[in-house]
């Protein structure tokens, strides 16, 4: 099934994208967590027409799903809806920041009622520049929270999820040596 964009929303000077996947193509190489060497903090890409295939398909899921308002862009929310997880009936949450929309109604809402319909939710959380990032299954951890409606429960299960990981997890090298023959 593929997902077109919805019209009218874009970038905005968003560019997580340059920064938090690690690329493996012939001409450009980076590590996870490193911002591309061709990335304009705020502007985007400046090898836009020569970048590669895998950076040209991107779109995060702020641009697919309709129900997502303007304070999950993830310059306003810190999170990534990550799209290529949508085929799976799972949703990964990659978390940039810790920022307030984690505690709000519209970020619980939208996660609980992710859960009640059986999607698989994830959280994933950035390691170190050049290191791979680490996931957690959320459902679980939140069924008795959605089921009773706790607001208040499931916004310390996802503050305490996040420290879990953050504290606990050891990252794993990428393997990857910054090259380009970009630009």
């Amino acid at each position: 099934m593929a997902l077109e964009p919805i019209e009218g929303r874009d970038c905005d000077g968003c560019t997580a994208c340059c920064a938090f996947p690690p690329i493996h193509t012939e001409t450009l190489q980076k590590p996870a967590n490193t911002l591309c060497p061709h990335c304009a903090e705020g502007r985007g890409c400046t090898v836009y027409e020569a970048r590669p295939d895998v950076c040209r398909g991107f779109f995060c899921g702020w641009f697919f799903l309709a129900e997502l308002g303007p304070e999950w862009h993830p310059n306003q929310s810190g999170v990534v809806l990550r799209s290529e997880s949508f085929d799976e009936n799972a949703v990964t949450l990659l978390i940039l920041r810790l920022s307030p929309f984690l505690v709000s109604e519209e970020f619980a809402g939208m996660v609980g009622g992710w859960v009640e319909e059986g999607v698989g939710v994830e959280f994933e959380r950035l390691g170190p520049p050049g290191h791979l990032p680490a996931k957690m299954r959320m459902n679980e951890l939140l069924a008795d929270a959605v089921a009773a409606r706790n607001l208040r429960e499931m916004q310390k299960m996802f503050a305490w999820a996040l420290a879990h990981i953050d504290q606990t997890h050891a990252w794993e090298p990428d393997g990857t040596v910054l090259r380009s023959a970009l630009g």
